[in-house]
């Protein structure tokens, strides 16, 4: 019988403890900030309203702003949280030799180049490279302009051919218009492809189209 109160107390203070402690815990913030702000307040707004239900009003909108605090806290906290285990994911992530390579290629490539609200990246393209027969794929960036337009009296086109499994370097390849073959996947879809070495990609059709709407 004893053992069964004993057991039956300790189970209720530990319950009743964090709820006891809670409400303290907030009727000392609530007190300390009614003291530091309350007589502001009422000194300012005092003017505008009677006495009584202004301060009543003030004490309900510090009990609100404690509220939103905490709310505030929690989410920070929350966020830390996440980043913590996001972390912790990309540690195994980087263990893994094969995978290493693919997250990490990714991730720089996403900062360099696609960290911008739109990518630098127009299109993806076939050029014959490094021979004729052998093609090789690669993305527009814009067209080429200035002295190398000039001097080479050709429609330019900027070309980045990024190596395989790292996007992140590559050529960079001035092509006359009418040696690029435009195709239809999308950046994406052509980064896939070259990470993977060609494992992974769509199945997407030849398009020889001009490339008037690249500008």
């Amino acid at each position: 019988m004893f053992r069964k109160i004993r057991t039956n107390f300790f189970t209720g203070l530990l319950i009743v403890t964090p709820l006891v402690l809670t409400f303290w815990v907030f009727y000392f913030i609530i007190s300390k900030l009614n003291l530091l702000l309350l007589e502001p307040l009422m000194n300012t707004f005092g003017k505008w309203a009677p006495g009584q239900n202004i301060e009543a009003l003030i004490k309900i909108a510090i009990f609100f702003l404690l509220i939103g605090l905490v709310v505030l806290a929690g989410f920070a906290t929350r966020v830390i949280i996440l980043r913590n285990i996001f972390g912790f994911g990309e540690k195994i992530l980087y263990r893994v030799p094969m995978i290493r390579t693919i997250y990490g290629s990714l991730k720089e490539l996403s900062f360099a180049f696609l960290g911008t609200s739109s990518s630098i990246f127009k299109r993806v393209v076939l050029v014959e490279y490094p021979r004729k027969g052998l093609y090789a794929i690669g993305f527009i960036t814009s067209e080429a302009g200035g002295e190398a337009q000039e001097k080479t009296k050709e429609h330019l086109i900027n070309v980045f051919l990024p190596t395989t499994p790292n996007p992140t370097s590559g050529m960079f390849l001035l092509v006359p218009e009418q040696d690029i073959i435009p195709l239809d996947m999308s950046v994406r879809d052509g980064m896939k492809l070259i990470i993977s070495g060609g494992a992974v990609g769509p199945n997407a059709q030849v398009n020889p189209q001009k490339l008037s709407d690249v500008k």
